[in-house]
């Protein structure tokens, strides 16, 4: 008896619903050692398409494309550019696949040991007749404009929201807030390159280097793990606390959804602001009054300078040895003269200061005005937020302290947003630990700190008391000591470790930029253009979410048979790109559906996939091992 594998569920096959194709194969069924093509027909039957891959993983991920219709939307994005044997869009979407790939060089895509461009299965997974040499795809990349990444944009975020939905619905119905991490990161170049448009010197990775800066936002706790909703690319100089507000805005955007606003917090700062600017604008109509005083005796104490100054020049014109130097007059209005003159002298001074603080005290009253309108303006679009709010959910932010200023901090909250960080200056933390009680009780939080917590405290560049969560830890060195903050309605949790192990959940986050870093290529630039790389950006923000959802859906879907080794790689990013993307497997296609059937001397044998249609796959009995394999579609 031979073994028959269904790849699909079907009906009960009869005579008029059962075809089938003989294919003939090498001795070295079921894999030869080269792609090729078998076509067989039978009849009335479509032509099958028999290839052998070396990337058995790219051509699961162009079957979860075709699936998602991301390649027929990339195929109508702008690109000026001509084309002549390829598409210029045709070299986005490899570019893509090169990028799924993992690869370290354009240049791997015709110089890598099994290159993506002789591989037929990959192409036809991606619904390409051919692939491009990789200078193409980089002069289509370097054609690329602004119309082209907000096309790409747009494309991302459109075929994205629907999953991105599903995962806050998930996490809606268990009454879980959206915990969403922010973090910077390096993206670095050469320090002696000068052909990165924007690349400059900044603080990367924990040194000085050359490059850009990515403000990137991640959810977690969904049912599809960590999910990155945006990266923004900036100049290397870039500072944390500079690009935090866009960032929050458009993981706003990409998500459709935000927190239920807190106008009556900035409506309160409104209100406290109000006499402060009474009393500015009282402190300023003094100054203006008493500049207008020396002012007016500056003007008199000349007048009478210049009067006497006449008197003086009227007597120097009698003979002067002819005066008395008895003449009490004469000797009266000399005198005058120099007190007049030293008065004057005073008053320049005199009017200056005033001038200055009258100016100070302007300055006071503009800024508190300038406040005044942003408030107002602020607080308008929280109440206009709200009255558009469809569906309020509980948002949770974990952001690095490089970020929390009191200003940012001040937004956060009146965002709507609950808050877990840690404190923006070490100045903080030192004036939090002078108010620990000597018989305080610290709790161990971890394997080498212990934590205590504080009454609510106000930090001095923030309107808003925090919770604060004082950290010890005890290192080789000494002592360290940090101050972890918290905002929300929702208190924080009663356990101190929690609260510990709810900031340092951000290890997520930091997992997530190394998986870009190490696995989608982000580790170095694939190309220098201005749009080259921020579509590099995109597509690989994009392809560590493609890359989890094609996971989840070929568990779902496509799983026919599976070993326990395939089934582990379905939930690492990692192996699921470098191992299994790189794995040999056979490409079974006809009209009616296809199948990927793993190496029987790989590290999945035993796996079977079907992407699409009914198909059965039949292995013959070792006495036919030469004569092929049956391969049958129901209709």
């Amino acid at each position: 008896m031979h073994t028959a594998r269904a790849l699909s569920r079907w009906p009960d096959p009869t005579p008029e619903r059962l075809r089938c194709t003989m294919l003939s194969s090498t001795p070295e069924l079921p894999f030869s050692g080269s792609h090729r093509t078998a076509v067989g027909t039978h009849h009335d039957c479509a032509p099958v398409l028999d290839l052998t891959t070396d990337h058995a993983g790219l051509v699961l991920l162009g079957k979860y494309a075709q699936h998602l219709g991301l390649i027929q939307r990339l195929q109508s994005v702008p690109l000026a550019q001509r084309t002549r044997t390829h598409a210029p869009q045709t070299k986005l979407i490899q570019f893509f696949v090169g990028i799924l790939a993992g690869l370290d060089y354009l240049q791997d895509f015709n110089l890598a040991p099994h290159p993506l461009v002789t591989d037929q299965a990959v192409r036809a997974a991606w619904q390409q007749e051919s692939f491009a040499h990789y200078s193409g795809v980089s002069r289509t990349l370097a054609a690329a404009d602004e119309a082209t990444l907000a096309a790409v944009q747009a494309v991302l975020q459109a075929l994205s929201h629907p999953l991105l939905e599903r995962e806050v619905l998930a996490l809606v119905r268990k009454g879980r807030p959206l915990v969403i991490d922010v973090d910077l990161t390096g993206r670095l170049v050469s320090p002696t390159s000068t052909t990165y448009p924007d690349a400059d010197f900044g603080w990367m990775d924990d040194a000085v280097a050359k490059g850009y800066q990515a403000a990137i936002t991640t959810l977690s706790g969904g049912p599809s793990g960590r999910l990155v909703l945006s990266s923004q690319r900036y100049p290397g100089r870039t500072k944390s606390a500079e690009c935090f507000r866009a960032a929050v805005r458009q993981l706003e955007q990409v998500l459709g959804l935000y927190p239920r606003r807190r106008p009556a917090l900035v409506r309160q700062r409104l209100a406290e602001l109000a006499p402060q600017l009474q009393q500015r604008q009282a402190a300023v109509e003094a100054a203006q009054q008493r500049l207008a005083h020396l002012r007016r005796t500056a003007e008199r104490v000349q007048a009478e300078l210049v009067k006497l100054s006449g008197a003086e020049a009227g007597r120097e014109t009698m003979a002067l040895s002819a005066a008395d130097p008895t003449d009490l007059p004469a000797r009266v209005g000399s005198l005058r003269h120099s007190r007049l003159q030293q008065q004057a002298e005073r008053l320049v001074v005199q009017l200056q200061a005033a001038a200055e603080w009258c100016a100070k005290q302007e300055t006071h009253v503009r800024v508190l005005e300038e406040q005044q309108q942003q408030l107002t303006t602020w607080v308008a679009e929280l109440e206009r937020d709200n009255a558009e709010l469809v569906m309020p959910v509980r948002m949770l932010l974990r952001v690095d302290a490089g970020f929390s200023t009191g200003e940012n901090l001040a937004w956060l909250i009146e965002a709507g947003y609950g808050v877990v960080t840690k404190a923006h200056s070490g100045h903080t933390t030192t004036r939090f630990r002078r108010k620990v009680r000597l018989d305080a009780v610290w709790s161990v939080v971890g394997g080498n700190a212990d934590a205590v917590r504080l009454p609510a405290q106000q930090l001095n560049d923030c309107p808003y008391a925090v919770e604060v969560l004082l950290v010890r830890y005890r290192v080789p060195a000494g002592e360290r000591w940090t101050a972890l903050l918290y905002y929300d309605e929702t208190p924080p949790p009663g356990r101190l470790d929690l609260w510990f192990h709810l900031y340092n959940g951000r290890q997520i986050m930091e997992a997530g930029i190394k998986e870009q870093k190490s696995v989608f290529t982000m580790r170095r630039p694939l190309v220098r253009s201005r749009f080259g790389l921020q579509l590099q950006e995109q597509f690989s923000v994009f392809a560590a979410n493609f890359v989890r959802w094609a996971a989840q859906w070929v568990r779902e879907q496509a799983v026919q048979q599976a070993t326990l080794r395939f089934q582990q790689a379905l939930t690492e990013t990692k192996t699921l790109v470098r191992v299994v993307g790189q794995t040999r497997a056979r490409l079974i296609q006809s009209g009616g559906g296809s199948a990927l059937v793993f190496d029987a001397e790989g590290p999945f044998a035993g796996t079977v996939l079907v992407f699409a249609g009914q198909i059965a796959y039949q292995e013959v009995l070792p006495l036919f091992r030469s004569g092929g394999y049956m391969l049958c579609e129901v209709t």
